[in-house]
This record gives C-alpha cells, structure tokens and sequence, in this order.
C-alpha cells in the first residue's frame, strides 16, 4: 500500500513539472520584444534627425523647386526685407512715375522691400535663370564648389549659369548668369560687345540656409 502511495506522489509531481510554463521562455521573449521596440524607436529618432539637418544644397534645390512652382511664400523665406541695393530694379525698369512714388513711399527707395518682392518677382528671378537653375547639377556643385549649365540660346545672345560656392570672410553662392554675343560681325568674326553678368548673391547661413543678399551687374 506505501508503494502504491509513493508512486502515485512521483506522477502527481512529474504531471506538475510538465504543465508549468517555461518561465524563462516567457521572460526572454519578452525581452528581446522591448529591445526592439526601443530599436525601432531609435530608428525613427535617427531618421527624423537626418530628414531635419539639410545642407545649402538642400536648401538651393527647395529654392529651384520654389521657382518652379512659383510659390511666392516659400521664395520670401529666403529674404531679410528690405534687402539689397538699388541694382534690383533694373531688370525692372520703374517708370518716372513709379520712381517718385517710390520715394514718397519708403525712406530708403533703392531697397528691396516685401511688397516689391511679392509684385516682380518673376522678373528679378526672370525666366533665363529658371530654365538654367533646373539644368544645374547640383551633385557637381557641393563636391567640386563650382559648376556650370549647357549653353543656352536667346535670340542674339547666348547664356549659362555659372555656380559658385565661396568660403571667404562670409560663405556665399553665386548664381551668374553669364550671357554672350552670338552674332559675328562683316568678317565672321564673333562680336563680344553686349557679354554681361547677372549674379545672384546669397549667403549661406550656418551652413544650411541660404539668404538672399543682393544682384550684382557686370560688363
């Protein structure tokens, strides 16, 4: 009879040990669950820093975007209004009258103020830097600190962008419009009267925002 008890304890206690839930099972799967949860948080972290730390070139290709689409609001983010010089206006070319208003109007008229902006400003960004700004290899421009459109043809004259980062007492870009004389003269000979620039100036701003300085002229 004792021996009938004792084996019947032995299978009570075997019946036990095999429906007992591997605890330690449960707890490392568990574990690794929270590790990569806090992985993929992590991840996400990194991806939301990276999307957030643009660079200049980053930020000159929003503003090519910005031409393109003609977005208005997200051109004047990259202005500190009034800005400039009086060389603004000339690819303007106020009227006599419009000149006079604006010296009854502003203290400093040769300025480049918001509501000028928001009025011509498809003529200070005129069409010839839109067609280029979009041909720009903007790859090119942040390895090497420089590069250049194909030429283009416009009636008598011929043009390209010329792109230029400058570490100096500022950083700077400029965006130079460099046209050229496409006719020849009696002889056949190319006539190099009329060549001109229009550079864009801006600064670049803790190394990713670009500002807009002013317009430069030359030839």
């Amino acid at each position: 009879m004792k021996n009938n008890t004792l084996i019947l304890m032995l299978l009570v206690v075997v019946s036990s040990c095999k429906s007992k839930p591997d605890q330690s099972t449960h707890v490392s799967d568990l574990a690794a669950k929270n590790d990569t949860s806090k992985l993929s948080k992590t991840v996400i972290g990194i991806s939301a820093e990276n999307k957030s730390n643009t660079s200049w070139v980053d930020d000159l290709k929003d503003f090519r975007q910005a031409l393109y689409s003609k977005d208005v609001a997200k051109l004047k983010t990259y202005f500190s209004f009034p800005v400039g010089d009086d060389n603004w206006g000339y690819p303007v070319q106020f009227t006599a009258d419009e000149l006079k208003e604006r010296k009854a109007k502003y203290a400093n008229p040769s300025l480049l103020y918001e509501k000028d902006f928001e009025r011509y400003y498809d003529q200070i960004f005129d069409k010839d830097l839109l067609k280029s700004i979009m041909k720009l290899k903007t790859a090119s421009l942040l390895q090497n600190h420089q590069a250049e459109t194909q030429e283009f043809n416009e009636g008598d004259f011929n043009f390209k962008l010329l792109a230029n980062y400058y570490e100096e007492d500022k950083t700077t870009l400029h965006l130079n419009l460099s046209y050229s004389n496409n006719a020849v003269d009696e002889n056949g000979d190319p006539v190099s009267e009329g060549e001109h620039n229009k550079i864009y100036v801006f600064d670049i701003v803790d190394g990713k925002k670009l500002r807009f300085q002013r317009i430069v002229f030359a030839g």
